[in-house]
């Protein structure tokens, strides 16, 4: 399914807009569910990066710190045309810690703390975003109208267009390639989640359609704001309540191994999605991946927007869900496009 043919629930993008124009433009700040202990055998750094991918930025500390990549942890993967603060661990058992406010070549150090283990993938709770729309025409009233209800019912949570690679050919490349038996394990893992992914964001795309998205739905299985926690439930006017309230969100499966624990009209409308991708489920029953559980949607907190007509740009500040991503959400208003860096290497 192409990305522009989803389905968004409050209608179509209506304007047009520049990101990334500027790494100031693009700014994120990667916050973790936990604070560095202060003891033990790795050092974790708060970095702040420009014009470096994470594995790029890992490779450099690497370096820096003599020691190999592999014993380097991050949590999440930012951006590499923004202005981005990431946490990173380094096992460094005996090692003096670094000064804060290290500098090197594309990165600073902002903290240094030590801590017992090492930092997992996904260990970030939330990311804090800052962004600049410019070469924006207009704001028009059903535009405003869309930014103005982020807050209050939450956004689709789809899957955002890097998960399907640059040429947006990850899908068709995994179908050719995973069963390779040379494909490298991190290559494989990219190509996994690319077919889940299209899988999720289909099933999202037709509850929206058919309506099923603003409310629950017979059948659903819940997930807990703020956690993974799920759980069944009668419908109930406790339980609409909470959903209004954005306490809770329906789920759909990220597919594989096990049977879903939906029911009803909401496992239907899933298999149906499943039955008209059979080469991506037999793709995916020969890799052995276990099926999780994702949101169909995602709170929006403390979601502000500030328009300069003068100047032509727009100015959001939101904080997500780790997992979420910040381009999914404007696709529910606009059409953004980036510069075209590659003009600077003719």
């Amino acid at each position: 399914m192409k990305h522009e043919e989803l389905v968004y629930p409050y209608g179509k993008p209506l304007i047009t807009g520049l990101i990334k124009s500027r790494p100031e433009d693009f700014q994120v700040v990667e916050e973790l569910s936990f604070e560095p202990s202060g003891a033990g055998e790795h050092l974790f750094l708060l970095v702040e990066k420009s014009g470096l991918s994470t594995p790029e930025l890992v490779d450099r500390i690497a370096r820096d710190y003599s020691i190999h990549p592999r014993l380097i942890g991050f949590s999440g993967l930012k951006d590499k045309h923004a202005l981005t603060t990431q946490w990173l661990s380094l096992h460094l058992p005996g090692e003096t810690a670094a000064a804060e406010a290290y500098v090197a070549d594309g990165y600073r150090v902002l903290r240094a703390r030590r801590n017992r283990s090492k930092l997992r993938r996904g260990s970030h709770r939330h990311n804090f975003f800052k962004v600049c729309i410019r070469a924006l025409d207009d704001l028009p009233a059903d535009s405003r109208s869309q930014l103005d209800i982020f807050s209050d019912q939450g956004i689709a949570n789809y899957f955002g267009t890097q998960r399907f690679g640059r040429s947006h050919d990850n899908v068709a490349q995994a179908l050719k390639r995973l069963d390779q038996p040379r494909l490298k394990r991190s290559q494989r893992g990219i190509l996994l989640s690319s077919l889940r992914s299209e899988l999720f964001n289909q099933i999202l795309s037709r509850r929206i359609s058919m309506g099923y998205w603003s409310k629950p739905l017979d059948g659903d299985v819940f997930m807990l704001r703020g956690s993974h926690s799920i759980f069944s439930a009668e419908l109930d006017a406790v339980l609409a309540q909470r959903f209004a309230s954005l306490d809770i969100s329906s789920t759909a499966s990220l597919y594989g191994e096990g049977q879903s624990r939906l029911a009803g009209e909401a496992l239907q409308i899933e298999q149906q999605v499943f039955a008209e991708n059979s080469a991506i489920i037999q793709c995916l029953d020969r890799q052995a991946v276990g099926r999780q559980m994702r949101a169909l949607r995602v709170a929006v907190e403390n979601f502000s927007y500030e328009l300069d007509a003068a100047a032509k740009t727009l100015r959001l500040e939101l904080r997500l869900p780790a997992g979420s991503y910040l381009n999914s959400l404007l696709d529910h208003f606009i059409r953004v496009s980036e510069p075209d860096r590659q003009a600077h290497f003719r």
